[in-house]
């Protein structure tokens, strides 16, 4: 009878060992869910305007192709009190389809006294941080572009706006909120205007940086690329050389170019999407610069009787963008702005890029 059980027993435990190596077996063989990780984030900049090139319709429609939503609706005013013109609708679109919402925070007029009057950025930075959380953003992009007009530049404002950054960084650090900044590039800009920023001490005090890698001919100046490729390049290398990782560069793209008077200066800008429907319309070819790596076409205004210029970013240039990007391993693209854009601008990024 002993012998019996200490039978019985070995084949229960024989059934036993058994059973484990068949579910390990199991495990094993059972697939882990695989995970692809983007090759670059991708930020899109919003505005709300009134028309066909409103970003919410880009937001809504191409929202599983981008990270963060940044949106112009915070300006700072003389006084150090921020105009709001959040959107809720745009704001629990954004939320509910998980993407990050930064809101851009520029300063109306160009107005320094946020930097220099104490009274007026402290009014501004505890009114920012209360909408932080009134709205539950998850950061800022603070965008303090100080550009001079007529014989007045900013490059004084420099160390102010240092200054500025550092404080307001350890309020939103309090907050566990993300801290960006847009800054204007460096190379073969006039210090006049980029000079403000100073890039080696601001490196320690943001996330991450929108390098506005566009406007390199804009309507103040004579016709020519907009975003020409090499500039683009030297920018993103002079950043990091002046301090920025690349973990924190995000590359502006632009979606938009300018219609000029034949070599003279006096511009407009124009979405992407309405300059190609013009060239359509007036049967004008569009022509590429192996130069610049650029897009442009001429064409003859008969109304003012008189030779235009167009320069412009395309899908093409976009995929040049992101190859950049990639090259040098930074965050991601910034576009400004969503809405300007054709379709083909987000095939070109489903294609280098992909989906959430």
């Amino acid at each position: 009878m002993k012998k019996y059980k200490r039978y019985i027993a070995m084949m229960l435990i024989f059934v036993m060992v058994l059973a484990t190596a068949s579910l390990a077996g199991c495990k094993s063989s059972v697939k882990k869910p695989v995970t692809s990780k983007r090759s670059l984030n991708v930020v899109g900049f919003y505005v709300d305007s009134p028309g066909y090139d409103n970003s919410y319709n880009s937001l809504v429609k191409y929202a599983k192709y981008m990270d963060t939503v940044s949106p112009l609706w915070l300006t700072v005013q003389g006084d150090g009190s921020v105009k709001d013109s959040t959107n809720p609708q745009a704001l629990n679109f954004a939320k509910k389809n998980g993407l990050k919402v930064i809101p851009l925070v520029n300063v109306a007029d160009s107005k320094d006294s946020v930097l220099l009057d104490s009274k007026v950025k402290t009014e501004t930075m505890n009114e920012l941080i209360s909408l932080l959380k009134k709205h539950g953003f998850d950061g800022y992009n603070i965008d303090f572009e100080f550009i001079p007009h007529g014989t007045k530049n900013y490059v004084k404002d420099k160390d102010y706006l240092t200054a500025f950054m550092g404080t307001f960084r350890t309020m939103m650090k309090r907050e566990g909120k993300i801290l960006d900044m847009s800054v204007i590039p460096h190379y073969q800009v006039s210090p006049d205007i980029s000079g403000i920023y100073d890039y080696h001490k601001l490196a320690p005090l943001v996330d991450h940086v929108t390098l506005m890698t566009y406007d390199r001919h804009n309507a103040s100046s004579p016709p020519g690329p907009v975003s020409p490729e090499q500039w683009v390049e030297n920018n993103v290398k002079d950043a990091l050389k002046e301090g920025f990782k690349p973990s924190q560069i995000c590359l502006g793209v632009a979606t938009y170019g300018y219609d000029w008077p034949a070599n003279k200066s006096g511009g407009f800008s124009a979405p992407t999407k309405t300059i190609l429907q013009n060239a359509q319309q007036k049967g004008v070819t569009v022509q590429w610069s192996n130069t610049y790596q650029e897009p442009y076409y001429t064409y003859y205004d008969s109304t003012y009787g008189a030779t235009r210029q167009v320069w412009f970013e395309n899908s093409t240039t976009m995929a040049e963008k992101i190859d950049i990007a990639k090259k040098y391993g930074i965050h991601g693209i910034c576009i400004w702005r969503i809405g300007f854009e054709t379709p083909s601008f987000w095939q070109v990024i489903a294609k280098k890029i992909g989906a959430k």
